[in-house]
């Protein structure tokens, strides 16, 4: 595994555990894609920013505790994008055992720092969640 690689996701899940989506965001390109099951969206970084208040709460209000990187695969596509999909375990208060799921990044290496670019989850959050009984069906 490339060593900035893995200084990212060290970064992102330091972040994203503790919640601190503001710092989470800092690790994304200006413009980036987010896709998943129900379709894509393009964001710049500033409305990532924007709502990253919101987002951290949700997640608090389901009772995230931590997540953790439990495994991470990379595939080149040249000397400068690496597809990088991280197995996750989050916990919640409410589970006794980690939620496990995948998401895959698409990491630009052309300036000094990386920065993501795409990330696409391979699972519908909401649904998981809502099978979990973290959230309530509508």
């Amino acid at each position: 595994m490339d060593k900035r690689i893995e200084d990212l996701f060290a970064d992102y899940g330091k972040s994203f555990s503790a919640l601190e989506l503001q710092k989470t965001a800092q690790l994304y390109s200006k413009d980036f894609i987010a896709a998943g099951p129900k379709g894509i969206i393009s964001q710049t970084r500033d409305e990532f920013l924007a709502n990253a208040g919101k987002a951290a709460e949700f997640y608090r209000s389901v009772g995230q505790q931590s997540a953790k990187a439990l495994s991470m695969k990379e595939t080149w596509f040249g000397e400068d994008y690496a597809m990088v999909t991280v197995h996750w375990g989050v916990t919640f208060e409410k589970l006794d055992k980690p939620v496990e799921f995948d998401v895959s990044y698409l990491v630009q290496l052309t300036d000094e720092t990386p920065k993501i670019i795409l990330f696409i989850s391979h699972e519908d959050e909401q649904e998981m969640m809502k099978s979990l009984g973290l959230l309530k069906a509508a």
